[in-house]
């Protein structure tokens, strides 16, 4: 071979070494490369001129905060005319700060500091707002908000306190969302009685506000507390309502399921300053016979009177209603294996289907409370929660024709010859 043929070669080795060979992937099938785990996901910045753009002509209706993706803000001017103009010019000087955290929160859209609650905010709206609560509410403390929104702040002095607490406040708020206990945080009695004995937060239903029973706290508020029989029984009964408040909250915990049950209280409660109106009805989700009773006064009272008796069996049939609904768990699936050929049958010709679908582990031994109690659930048999029973193998022999169980035919001989 000459050397102008082994150059040639070569550079024809060279070129095939470096071609590279086109990769198929069925794109009904593939997904698009993750990104790699330090890579940022693209976006685009927000611009501190546009920004300006938008605060200085639309300040008043918050077009900036809905630009910096900032919604509670947003619709907070929009509805306040920019918290009285204040916030608007407050934000002409802080707007390159905003900016600069939207940008942050684009760039790293999974980070624990996104949710954090900033001070500037907070003081903004202590300023404005402040005997409202709105700065309370805002650093997710709705209990407090509630409460500083029906005494005025405290009349004052509340107000006035948080002027020097509130750096420390925005603190532990912060830390206590990223470490989760701000999602489970259980209703304390006391604050309950203090919204309750209080004469002007218990009429107007602050408790059921503060227990997350918006329901009540509407009615409370337009009614005046069941023109006060409500608010008068709640004196007694609050304990029983701050137990069931803090038992949905456990169990929201532990990730059980939590039935919105109506109570017989409540709806006898409902039934005597204003079953005329139908409350009781609209408590219990009968809306047609709610809308109904509302513009017949109860049917003329005669329905009224009649519910009287009646309310225990509605209670107890939307509660049996509300249990029977099917609550779907979803189960690891089992991998099992079948045979494909009837060769060598096991167990003297008992053709049984193999089982490989096992629990990995043993069943745990924690003593963890699950849906309100001590110890594992009473029907786990394995480590996953509310997991059926593991059903033991069960052999299906071969039937002769006779009917009677017996052994496979064992052929021994060779066919007889085919003959005409």
């Amino acid at each position: 071979m000459t050397s102008k043929q082994q150059e040639v070669n070569s550079h024809g080795a060279e070129r095939y070494q470096h071609v590279e060979e086109p990769s198929y992937r069925n794109v009904m099938t593939s997904y698009p490369p993750s990104p790699e785990p330090n890579q940022h996901p693209p976006f685009t910045p927000k611009s501190v001129l546009e920004a300006y753009m938008l605060a200085i002509p639309f300040g008043l209706l918050g077009f900036h905060h809905f630009y910096l993706h900032r919604p509670g803000f947003g619709v907070l001017y929009l509805f306040t005319f920019g918290l009285l103009g204040i916030g608007v010019v407050f934000d002409w000087v802080r707007l390159p700060y905003l900016v600069h955290e939207a940008n942050n929160r684009l760039r790293n859209p999974r980070s624990a500091e996104n949710e954090d609650k900033r001070l500037d905010d907070a003081y903004l709206l202590w300023f404005v707002f402040g005997l409202f609560g709105f700065h309370h509410f805002y650093l997710r403390n709705k209990s407090l908000g509630f409460l500083y929104f029906f005494t005025c702040g405290l009349f004052g002095l509340g107000w006035l306190v948080d002027l020097f607490r509130l750096h420390s406040v925005v603190r532990k708020t912060n830390a206590k969302h990223r470490s989760g206990l701000d999602k489970f945080e259980d209703y304390s009695l006391l604050m309950a009685y203090t919204f309750n004995l209080f004469p002007i937060t218990g009429i107007l239903g602050g408790q059921h506000f503060y227990l997350g029973r918006y329901f009540f706290g509407v009615a409370y508020f337009i009614t005046f507390g069941l023109l006060g029989f409500g608010w008068f029984l709640d004196i007694f009964r609050l304990p029983v309502l701050v137990r069931r408040a803090n038992e949905k909250v456990h169990n929201q915990k532990y990730n059980c399921p939590t039935l919105q049950k109506v109570y017989l209280d409540d709806a006898y409660i409902l039934w005597f300053p204003f079953g005329l109106h139908g409350f009781h009805h609209f408590y219990l989700r009968r809306y047609v016979w709610g809308f109904l009773y509302h513009f017949t006064f109860g049917l003329f009272g005669i329905g009224w009177l009649v519910d009287m008796c009646r309310i225990p069996s509605l209670v107890r049939e939307y509660n049996e209603r509300l249990s029977m609904t099917p609550l779907i768990v979803q189960e690891p699936r089992e991998h099992r294996t079948y045979p494909t050929t009837m060769s060598n049958p096991p167990n003297n010709g008992a053709y049984q289907t193999p089982r490989t679908g096992h629990y990995p582990t043993a069943p745990p031994t924690t003593t963890e409370p699950y849906c309100g109690t001590t110890g594992p659930h009473p029907t786990m048999t394995g480590p996953y929660p509310m997991a059926p029973p593991v059903p033991p193998i069960v052999s299906t022999p071969v039937y002769g024709y006779s009917g009677e169980v017996s052994d496979p035919p064992v052929y021994t001989e060779a066919p007889p010859p085919y003959t005409e």
